[in-house]
């Protein structure tokens, strides 16, 4: 009862300090500008700042006068740092109202008692402080309202089964997984846990799915981020976000973070080109020390994905902080054999040899080769089939490859025989090369992409897994790509070679360029490393003059190989015209078995 009677007696003092300071106040506030409301500050004209819940109102209270200038929440922050440099206290308000903000937070004493003593025994009795939305503007940021609120999730339903690729690789991730189930092996022996792994590898090898699977067969918390959710306009905004991510991980201990695309914000430190993005360097620093610096991350490991090692900073590479560099690189034949079996088993097929596959899909990543397997099966529904065949893999090799072909031709014939000299030009080369390559087909169909036709080989799969290419080797792939010009040449003559040769120019000029400056395939007195061609390296016009005539003399020695083949084979030419010009498409069989007669 003596309660009831208090809390009375003082909402109706409190109700009466409001109607006095209602009649005294201004209840339309004035507007003014940024620089006069600053010019109050620095004055100490102001007693109190209330800003709205977006930042963009901000009211001064200075007496009975209430004033009202509009921001955005950049320059609030600025307003903010001015206001505590003069000590006036700033607030910031949810539902914001500007009469009882100035009402609840007047300097008249006697209405502070009441409610001083009102929200005591408010909280006291019906701990009900919650009700006071008011709260400092020191415990805002600006930024907050736009962070992205961390995700700890536990991976279900994911093993290693679903990671197809080399044993090796997997061996080296198994053993993050064991040290979690049992670490008192490793601890006997002294072994830690790496504190980082790096996977670095061509895109779609499978670095994402690896982390997943990692934290799944572990049975931790992962928390996955892309780096370029680090990058903000704004200094320091990155290096927080860093800060709270590994805040959560260690509160979610033992726990996986697994940067996607770290190169975003690795990048090597002293690159004139970056030198201008502070905050993209504060960054980097901040994951730096996060990852080891004075605070312990036990129980936390860090995995990162990229595509571009060579270009991230040496700090981040040492270890301590990446103890593990995993490359990734493009699935072998076994390892294709693997993947096309995984993504195989589940669909309806008939008669397809997964080996032919492997073959005709080196150079591909794992998510190239879905990539196939569901176009090969959209093809199969495409034709109202109820299983995909091997014809609806190779149709779809081929999309994926020179693009979607034109299926009516309205060329003139006198197109269509041109055409099919220059594409037989590079098939009748190709299959001359037998030890290094394998033809599969030449066609005059043209595409969307804009080719007129089109031939599709590759180097023998021993050469693709062994990786060593010799320069005896890269010299019959530029005789080939001058092959198409030659066959027009000898057909037509020199003045009326078409444009036709203007893509396979570019590629021999292009792979003769490579032989010179990073193979050192030059002459005796060439046979130097030159370096790469993106470091923009400066030689003296001597040798440069050199270089250039060495380009030269490749590609002209190329083009008369390949046109000295051509005459040698001009019979078979005139036989398989007629031939490709009928059937659009020739199998590498049948250019195989007009060489062999």
């Amino acid at each position: 009862m003596k309660i009831y009677i208090l809390l009375n007696f003082f909402f109706i003092n409190y109700q009466f300090a409001n109607a006095f300071l209602i009649n005294k106040l201004n209840t339309n506030p004035e507007k003014i500008s940024i620089e006069t409301l600053l010019s109050n500050i620095e004055n100490k004209n102001i007693d109190n700042i209330y800003f709205s819940e977006d930042l963009k109102d901000v009211y001064s209270k200075s007496d009975n006068l209430l004033t009202i200038t509009k921001s955005n929440p950049i320059l609030s922050n600025t307003i903010l740092d001015i206001s505590h440099k003069y000590h006036i206290d700033s607030f910031i308000q949810d539902e914001f109202n500007p009469l009882n903000s100035i009402i609840n937070f007047s300097s008249n004493i006697f209405n502070f008692i009441v409610i001083y003593f009102l929200l005591s025994i408010v909280y006291s009795f019906f701990m009900n402080s919650r009700n006071n939305k008011t709260f400092p503007m020191q415990n805002m940021s600006p930024f907050s309202q736009n962070s992205k609120k961390i995700e700890v999730e536990k991976i279900k339903n994911i093993s290693f089964s679903n990671w197809r690729g080399s044993k090796d690789i997997f061996d080296e991730c198994i053993e993050i997984v064991s040290y979690f189930k049992n670490s008192t092996i490793y601890d006997n022996v002294g072994a830690e846990i790496p504190k980082g792994i790096l996977l670095e590898g061509p895109p779609g090898t499978g670095k994402t799915l690896l982390a997943k699977t990692i934290a799944s067969e572990a049975n931790i918390s992962f928390i996955s981020v892309s780096a370029s959710e680090f990058i903000e306009l704004y200094v320091g905004v990155g290096s927080l976000k860093v800060r709270n991510l590994f805040k959560e991980a260690r509160e979610n201990s033992p726990c996986i973070i697994f940067i996607d695309e770290i190169d975003s914000i690795g990048r090597q430190r002293g690159n004139i080109a970056n030198t201008a993005n502070d905050e993209r360097e504060q960054t980097l620093n901040q994951l730096l020390a996060e990852m080891d610096g004075f605070t312990s991350n036990k129980g936390v490991v860090v995995i990162a994905a990229t595509n571009r090692k060579d270009i991230l900073d040496s700090a981040l590479l040492r270890p301590g902080r990446f103890d593990r560099i995993i490359n990734i690189p493009l699935p072998d034949k076994t390892s294709r054999l693997d993947i096309l079996d995984y993504y195989i088993k589940n669909k309806k097929t008939e008669n397809i040899n997964i080996s032919i596959l492997s073959d005709l899909t080196a150079g591909f990543s794992g998510a190239q080769i879905k990539n196939l397997i569901n176009e090969a099966a959209i093809n199969a529904a495409r034709l109202g089939n109820n299983y995909i065949s091997q014809i609806n893999i190779e149709d779809a090799l081929e999309k994926l490859i020179v693009g979607i072909i034109k299926k009516n031709d309205n060329r003139d014939i006198e197109v269509r025989k041109r055409i099919s000299i220059h594409e037989l030009g590079h098939a009748i080369i190709t299959a001359t090369f037998s030890e290094y390559f394998e033809l599969s087909k030449v066609s005059i169909q043209s595409t969307y992409n804009g080719a007129g036709g089109f031939t599709i080989l590759n180097e023998k799969s021993n050469i693709i897994e062994g990786g060593l290419y010799t320069k005896d080797l890269i010299q019959k792939r530029l005789i080939i790509c001058l092959g198409g010009k030659a066959a027009e040449n000898l057909f037509y003559g020199e003045e009326n070679v078409s444009i036709g040769s203007t893509q396979d120019l570019k590629e021999a000029n292009s792979l003769a360029r490579r032989m010179i400056y990073n193979y050192g395939f030059g002459s005796a007195d060439l046979e130097v490393f030159y370096g790469d061609l993106t470091t923009n390296q400066i030689y003296s016009e001597d040798i440069q003059q050199k270089i250039d005539n060495e380009i030269l003399n490749l590609i002209n020695c190329a083009y008369s190989e390949a046109f000295n083949i051509i005459i040698k084979n001009r019979e078979i030419f005139n036989d398989l015209i007629n031939e490709l010009i009928d059937n659009k498409n020739l199998s590498g069989e049948i250019i195989y078995k007009n060489l062999k007669k």
